[in-house]
C-alpha cells in the first residue's frame, strides 16, 4: 500500500468536504442560524487543521499509486467522511447522540436520504437543508467517480460493466487518471441539475424545492427529509422529476453519449432499454396492485432509480406487495450512475449468457458467444457477475438476520437490509425512526458497504491488502 500518496490524497478530499460547506454557512448567515455557523466553523476548522496537518507532515510520494492504492483510498473515504460531516447535525437540531448525527451524514453521503433525526414541527433549519443537499452531491459525484475510474481499474463485476471513454490507464501513477474523470462527473451533475430545477421553477415551483428536489433526482437520493409530508408538486412537475430520475439512475451510461452528441447511441444502449423495460413492468405490477397508472409509473422509475422521491406524494408501500416493493430496488440503475442495487448491466450480462444456454440445449457442442456494448464476454466475464450476485444475496440475508437480532420484526428487517445495501431510501423512510445502537450501526455499514458495491470491501479484509 502506497500510504503516502493515499493519505495526501485523502486529506485533499477531506479539505473538499470542507469547502462544500460554504453555501450552508452562507444559508446560516442569511437567516440568523448561528448556532448552525459555528457548527460548521469548528468543523471545517477541525478538518482543515488535521487535513493541513498531513499534507505537512507526510513525504511526497517515491513510487507509483496502483488501483488497489485507490480502493484503499475509497475504503477510507467512505469510512472516514460521516464522522467528519456529522457536527452539524448535533448542534441546532434536537440530538445529542453522535451516532444519529453520523447515521444522517451517511444516510445523506450514500444518497440514501432517509433521516434519522426529530426536528421541531418537522421543520428543518435551512443550513442544514443545504448541508444535507452538499453531501448528496459530494457522495453522488464520489460514487460515480468510484465506478467510472477505480472499479473499472480493478475490472470488478466482468469487463465491460464499469468501462467509459472517460478512463484510460495511466502508464504512471493511478490516480493521474482521476481527474478528467472527476472533472466531466461534476460537470455532467451540476449540469444536469441546473437544467432540472429551472425546470421545475418554470412549471410553478418554488426555487428552494427545485433545487432541493433536482439535487435529489440526479443524485437518486432525498435531500428533503420529509418528502411525504410536502403537497403534491403537480402533474407537469412530476413529470420533469420523472425525467430528472431516468438520467439519474441511467448516469454516464446516457450522459456521454449526449456530450458527444450522439443520442441514438444514448437511446440504444443496452442499459437504457433495459431500464425502461424493467419499468414498464414494475410500473403494470404497481397497477394490478391498485395504483393509478401514472403514479404506478413514477413510483417504479423512482424505485429502479434507488430513490427515496415519492413522485406524486404516494407512499408506494401502502399499496405494493413487499416482493415488488423491494425487487426493482435490488436492481438499481446504470453501472455508471449514483443509483445502488445490483446494477442493470449485470442483469443484462447474466440475461444474455442465459439466452445462450438455451440455443444451446439442442446443440450442446456449438459454440456461441454474446457481447455487451460490443465487447464479447467470456466466461471470466460471467463469472465475475454470478459471484457478485451470490456476495450480495448473501449480505441481504446475513443483514437482514443481523436486524432481526437488533430488535427488527420480518418486514422491517427486509425493508432495511435491501434498502441499506442498494441505498435505497425509499424502503428505509419511516423505519428508522428507534433505532437501537446495533441496528444503527448496522445500518451505516450497510450503506456504506452498499456505496462499495460488497466485493470492493473483500480485499480489505486481507491484512496483505495492507502491507502491500
Amino acid at each position: 500500500m502506497n500510504y503516502a500518496s493515499v493519505v495526501r490524497i485523502l486529506s485533499v478530499l477531506m479539505l473538499v468536504l470542507a469547502a462544500s460547506t460554504v453555501p450552508a454557512i452562507l444559508t446560516g448567515l442569511a437567516f440568523h442560524e448561528y448556532s448552525q455557523v459555528f457548527a460548521f466553523v469548528a468543523m471545517v476548522v477541525g478538518i482543515v487543521v488535521m487535513a493541513s496537518s498531513i499534507l505537512f507532515l507526510t513525504p511526497r510520494p517515491a513510487q507509483k499509486a496502483r488501483p488497489s492504492d485507490a480502493l484503499g483510498l475509497v475504503i477510507l473515504w467512505w469510512a472516514l467522511s460521516p464522522i467528519a460531516a456529522c457536527l452539524p447535525f448535533i448542534i441546532g437540531v434536537q440530538n445529542r447522540s453522535v451516532l444519529l448525527a453520523i447515521h444522517e451524514a451517511a444516510a445523506c453521503l450514500t444518497t440514501t436520504g432517509q433521516s434519522v433525526i426529530s426536528v421541531e414541527s418537522g421543520l428543518w433549519p435551512a443550513s442544514l437543508l443545504v448541508w444535507r443537499g452538499m453531501l448528496h452531491f459530494v457522495g453522488g459525484a464520489a460514487s460515480i467517480i468510484t465506478a467510472a475510474s477505480v472499479l473499472a481499474a480493478l475490472n470488478l463485476g466482468g469487463p465491460g460493466i464499469h468501462r467509459s471513454v472517460l478512463f484510460v490507464m495511466p502508464e504512471k501513477s493511478f490516480f493521474d487518471a482521476v481527474p478528467k474523470v472527476a472533472r466531466w462527473v461534476l460537470i455532467i451533475l451540476s449540469t444536469g441539475i441546473a437544467i432540472t430545477a429551472l425546470a421545475l421553477v418554470i412549471v410553478g415551483m418554488s426555487p428552494g424545492r427545485a433545487l432541493s428536489d433536482s439535487v435529489s433526482v440526479w443524485t437518486t437520493g432525498v435531500v428533503d427529509p420529509a418528502p411525504y409530508g410536502r403537497a403534491d408538486a403537480g402533474l407537469v412537475a412530476d413529470i420533469v422529476l420523472a425525467i430528472g430520475l431516468c438520467f439519474g439512475a441511467l448516469g454516464l451510461a446516457v450522459a456521454l453519449p449526449l456530450r458527444e452528441r450522439k443520442p441514438m447511441r444514448a437511446l440504444t444502449d443496452p442499459e437504457t432499454g433495459m431500464f425502461f423495460l424493467l419499468a414498464a413492468i414494475f410500473a403494470a405490477s404497481a397497477v394490478v396492485s391498485g395504483m393509478n397508472i401514472g403514479r404506478a409509473a413514477g413510483w417504479a422509475i423512482s424505485a429502479l432509480a434507488t430513490s427515496g422521491l415519492p413522485i406524486g406524494g404516494i407512499d408506494a408501500g401502502d399499496h405494493v406487495p413487499l416482493p415488488v416493493l423491494v425487487l426493482p430496488a435490488l436492481i438499481g440503475g446504470s453501472a455508471l450512475s449514483a443509483a445502488g442495487g445490483v446494477k442493470i448491466a449485470r442483469l443484462i450480462v447474466l440475461a444474455r449468457r442465459a439466452g445462450v444456454e438455451f440455443r444451446q440445449l439442442g446443440y450442446r457442442r456449438s459454440i456461441l458467444g454474446f457481447e455487451f456494448r460490443n465487447r464479447e464476454m467470456d466466461e471470466r466475464s460471467v463469472i465475475g457477475v454470478w459471484v457478485y450476485l451470490i456476495a450480495y444475496i448473501l449480505a441481504v440475508f446475513v443483514v437482514m438476520v443481523l436486524f432481526t437480532f437488533a430488535g427488527q420484526d420480518f418486514e422491517p428487517a427486509i425493508r432495511l437490509a435491501i434498502g441499506c445495501l442498494t441505498n435505497s431510501g425509499g424502503l428505509v423512510v419511516g423505519h428508522t425512526a428507534g433505532l437501537s445502537n446495533g441496528a444503527s450501526i448496522l445500518a451505516i455499514v450497510s450503506m456504506l458497504l452498499g456505496r462499495l458495491e460488497i466485493l470492493a470491501i473483500i480485499p480489505a479484509i486481507s491484512v496483505s491488502f495492507w502491507r502491500g
